[in-house]
């Protein structure tokens, strides 16, 4: 495993961990719990006012994203590839039964690749060939000698 990749982990993990020693306004405690929160506030300002909440209760966290911006940038480029490519993935679903019996069933679901994420990706890897304003500066074709030919020397 990557060193900064591990060590975000861990950091992630110490975060997550160490919450229950700090109170914050919104109570949100996990990156899930986070995310969770972001989906269900449709108001700008309020999840502006979580993230502040959660960056102050996770310090070390921040100070880890901010030393390491390539790795995220990694991350996301990789997760915007694999949203253009699409593919597949399992998902598995866990039941016990009143025995205390586990059963596991697996399935393997099938991702369309995503035309803007693809689009997007090239954009921003490719600027030259796929820039949606391309700034091209025109040819302009010296013509004097056919003009000299055809309507003779001024």
């Amino acid at each position: 495993m990557n060193p900064k990749r591990k060590q975000a982990i861990t950091l992630l993990d110490e975060a997550a961990k160490s919450v229950n020693d700090v109170k914050v306004k919104t109570n949100v405690r996990s990156l899930g719990e986070l995310t969770e929160a972001f989906i269900n506030t449709p108001d700008k300002a309020e999840r502006r006012k979580i993230a502040a909440d959660y960056k102050k209760q996770h310090t070390e966290l921040q100070n880890f994203i901010d030393a390491n911006p390539e790795l995220v940038n990694a991350e996301v480029e990789r997760a915007l590839l694999a949203a253009a490519l699409g593919g597949e993935y399992t998902e598995e679903e866990v039941r016990v039964d009143a025995r205390g019996r586990r059963t596991i069933k697996r399935k393997v679901k099938k991702v369309a690749p995503n035309p803007s994420a693809a689009l997007s990706y090239l954009q921003n890897k490719d600027k030259e060939n796929w820039s949606p304003n391309p700034k091209a500066d025109p040819e302009l074709e010296d013509t004097s000698e056919i003009e000299e030919e055809l309507y003779g020397k001024k």
